[in-house]
């Protein structure tokens, strides 16, 4: 690599806020993954430690991860996904004790504020398809991941040779949330989160989602009152949804967690509450 595109590099780096809000996952294989910028149609090739390896085009990057042959310990593979607004790496802690349990386990990126929750679907489902070594997939998300692995699961729940398990949600909307059609009057909301934060009003994109079709647990974060940790909203609430707002319309099991929406993925009772249903 000569200086003049190592200059480039840091470059698109600089321009790209490092990554982590405008590239989404394409492809995963083992620890490796290659992203697209949902900007400028770049793509680049990560491993494990979200260290890139290269820039180039969707076969660059492609060819380069099939020359390293990753694979998976294990043939149950747990995609966690964040919520809006955020990174893969805040789905961290839940991912480790997944891998300390033995199952594979890997945090996706995507680009929240810059898609929708249609396309942030396109992106995984294209992940999914591509999977090699996996027989069994399950979701462990947060917020807005969890509208988006019902997208997912809504068009198909076997891909090739693998098959859709488990879904948890932590602190999901699925009942829409009503402080984003509250702030949505409001354009700097609309600029800020872009189509997502549109998708978890109530209505719209939720009012065509159908239930999952697998088996699925909620896990909610609130006080066990009818304050919640935000007095503004109406009912037992995270600070940011409330509790009503997580549940399914289908039979689900449930866990109320005391903790704020913003940290309710680390929270020990999350984690036992997941591992708990995941394992069963």
């Amino acid at each position: 690599m000569n200086w003049a595109d190592l200059e480039t590099q840091i470059n698109r780096e600089i321009q790209n806020l490092g990554g982590r809000y405008i590239w989404s996952d394409v492809i995963l294989q083992g620890d490796y993954h290659i992203q697209k910028n949902v900007k400028s149609g770049e793509y680049r090739l990560l491993d494990g430690n979200r260290k890139r390896l290269l820039f180039g085009s969707y076969d660059d990057c492609k060819a380069a991860l099939d020359d390293i042959k990753p694979t998976f310990p294990h043939d149950h593979l747990i995609l966690l996904i964040h919520g809006l607004g955020r990174h893969a790496g805040i789905m961290d802690k839940p991912k480790m004790a997944l891998r300390e349990a033995g199952f594979s386990a890997h945090s996706l990126n995507y680009a929240t504020l810059f898609e929708g929750v249609k396309d942030h679907a396109d992106h995984f489902t294209h992940l999914i398809e591509n999977l090699n070594g996996i027989r069994k997939i399950s979701f462990v998300t947060h917020s807005l991941g969890g509208l988006v692995a019902r997208e997912i699961l809504s068009r198909n729940t076997n891909w090739n040779d693998i098959t859709a398990e488990r879904l948890v949600m932590m602190g999901t909307p699925n009942q829409g949330a009503e402080i984003a059609e509250f702030l949505s009057r409001m354009n700097t909301f609309h600029f800020i989160t872009g189509q997502s934060g549109q998708d978890v009003r109530p209505g719209g994109t939720l009012a065509t989602l159908p239930e999952p079709p697998i088996p699925s647990m909620v896990i909610a974060g609130g006080l066990g009152n009818d304050i919640g940790f935000n007095p503004l909203l109406k009912g037992d609430n995270d600070g940011i949804v409330t509790v009503d707002e997580t549940r399914l319309n289908m039979d689900h099991e449930f866990r109320l967690v005391k903790v704020i929406h913003t940290t309710i993925m680390d929270h020990p009772d999350s984690i036992e509450a997941m591992m708990g249903f995941l394992n069963k």
